[in-house]
């Protein structure tokens, strides 16, 4: 079991340590550190070509679905209709019968070949958002970009153009180019210069909601994850019993808590289907929610959902760095129309340094930025 959560001031002034560039192989091996491959952006987008299906051992149903009460949403009609999410991660199988009647387009901007264990992780990710049996969103529309890992091998341009420092950052503005409201991204942040900034900056400005996980280190490691970046909701992971799971890392830049398994996975090595966990698996549980939330109040403003965001954890608007404001209620989510809260980022500034700051953000706006 991780450390009791503790109370803290939201924008601790606390001395930082330095940006930690560690790069550990292996997304079946550590599914938050996977290192992406680089993008070759002339390279045009390509629809991956799904794997056989394997009907004789669908699955129908996930823990989650009851702690979260999604039969109840879906009842009263929540289902993300409406909303776009991007994810970026490996290769989704569209065949896989857990994915059947979604709404998914598989883009692959840079040739590669898939590791089984990518195929495994990214098809579990893209139905924990979208599928018909148990998916947050179920209605949502889902653009699943397929980025290479350090256990896939890179193809033609793509493998001419590793060392490129922008995988991440150039993937999100193609995810924003194509309407995402929501990006779900389930790995490492390798991104830490100028062009990952402006591509934050450029969301923030845009109003679309970065979703990543903190890590599975069991330690701070804030540095390493998406969640460094202002106005991105760092997510940790809780166990069924809403307590910090043992493997959860956390930091300053966490938002929400969200379960991390364990979740039933095709297993695209061995065969059949596994349990797996971490915080890469409660990253697309925490982008459902809001997913459903931004469906459910079209009127409100990305900032206003973020403002619903800090306001609908368990943690009762505190913040701590172990569970940020804490698991998302779908009730407060579903229930508490966001469009009486300001219309203010409310993590535009996560404390620490973080950046872009909203004098950055402005200048974007202005026509001042990249």
């Amino acid at each position: 079991m991780g450390p009791a959560p503790v109370v803290s001031s939201r924008y601790d002034s606390a001395p930082r340590h330095p940006r930690s560039f560690a790069r550990v192989a292996g997304r079946a091996a550590r599914t938050l550190t996977t290192a992406i491959s680089a993008l070759a952006l002339t390279v045009g987008a390509l629809v991956a070509a799904p794997a056989p299906a394997l009907a004789d051992d669908t699955i129908t149903s996930q823990d989650y679905f009851s702690y979260y009460k999604l039969d109840q949403a879906r009842a009263k009609g929540y289902t993300g209709k409406g909303v776009t999410i991007a994810m970026i991660d490996g290769p989704v199988d569209t065949s896989a019968p857990e994915l059947a009647g979604a709404n998914i387009t598989v883009k692959t901007p840079c040739e590669y070949e898939a590791a089984k264990s990518s195929r495994t992780h990214a098809t579990a990710i893209a139905s924990i958002l979208v599928s018909k049996n148990y998916g947050l969103a179920p209605d949502a529309t889902l653009i699943a970009y397929s980025t290479a890992s350090t256990d896939d091998k890179e193809l033609g341009e793509c493998k001419e153009s590793r060392g490129n420092p922008r995988p991440l950052s150039a993937h999100m503005h193609l995810a924003i180019n194509d309407g995402a409201q929501l990006i779900s991204y389930s790995s490492s942040n390798e991104d830490q210069d100028d062009d990952m900034k402006w591509a934050i900056a450029r969301a923030m400005a845009r109003g679309v909601i970065i979703v990543g996980p903190m890590g599975n280190a069991a330690k701070d490691e804030n540095d390493a994850s998406v969640a460094w970046w202002s106005g991105t909701v760092g997510v940790s992971a809780i166990d069924a019993s809403g307590q910090l799971a043992s493997y959860s890392s956390w930091g300053q830049g966490v938002v929400a808590a969200g379960i991390g398994g364990p979740v039933k996975a095709r297993d695209y090595e061995a065969g059949g289907v596994k349990d797996v966990q971490g915080t890469s698996f409660a990253t697309p549980v925490v982008a459902g929610q809001i997913a459903l939330a931004r469906s459910r109040w079209p009127q409100a403003t990305p900032n206003q959902i973020l403002q619903l965001v800090t306001r609908s954890g368990s943690n009762n608007g505190r913040w701590d760095q172990y569970t940020g404001y804490g698991a998302l209620s779908m009730d407060g989510l579903l229930g508490s129309d966001p469009s009486q809260y300001p219309d203010e980022n409310p993590l535009a500034d996560k404390g620490g340094g973080s950046t872009p700051t909203p004098a950055e953000v402005q200048q974007y706006l202005d026509g001042l930025a990249p």
